[in-house]
């Protein structure tokens, strides 16, 4: 009988662990094993299953969706967002973009948050010589720092919208669509 050789799998058992430790967090955060079976589903059984080092049986991405959106946080998401070296941001709900919102108007908001941030973190060095935490919560560096990068989607949601219209083919005005009859007449 032959041997099955074992599968070369792309990523560390480390970073395995992790994502089986973050599954456990979801649970967790979600209200416990018997809450969370209530909203996906899985039962609790199965549930626990996931986050056991021993088994071989990973949270399946839906059951995940639907415990990231009870407990309000992503945690499966940032794991595997963070094992493919991507950062995972909360995007506001505002980000749409408006007509209203010029595209310029939001790259000078761009420009403004990013003044603010460096403004803060000047301030934070001239205070400590260095970031420390204490000058990081006191400057509240991370709050301007996700102010920046929302400025960031927001300008790119904008460019992208306007992007995407200029690909759109347009409609014909009135005067064009009686040319073209007239002309196939």
């Amino acid at each position: 009988m032959s041997q099955i050789a074992p599968v070369a799998r792309p990523r560390s058992e480390g970073e395995y662990t992790s994502l089986k430790q973050a599954s456990k967090r979801l649970v967790k955060a979600s209200g416990g094993l018997e809450a969370a079976a209530m909203v996906t589903r899985v039962g609790h059984s199965e549930l626990a299953r996931y986050y056991n080092l021993s088994e071989k049986l990973f949270m399946p991405v839906d059951v995940a969706a639907d415990l990231e959106a009870i407990s309000g946080n992503p945690l499966v998401s940032r794991c595997l967002a963070h094992m493919l070296g991507f950062a995972l941001i909360p995007i506001k709900h505002q980000l749409t973009v408006e007509p209203s919102h010029h595209w310029t108007a939001l790259l000078a908001n761009l420009g403004e948050e990013t003044a603010s941030v460096l403004r803060q973190v000047g301030a934070a060095l001239m205070d400590h010589g260095t970031l420390t935490p204490q000058s990081i919560n006191n400057y509240q560096l991370t709050r301007h720092l996700d102010s920046l990068i929302q400025a960031a989607m927001q300008l790119t949601a904008a460019v992208t919208h306007r992007q995407d219209r200029g690909s759109l083919p347009r409609p014909l005005s009135p005067r064009s669509s009686d040319a073209l009859v007239k002309q196939k007449s």
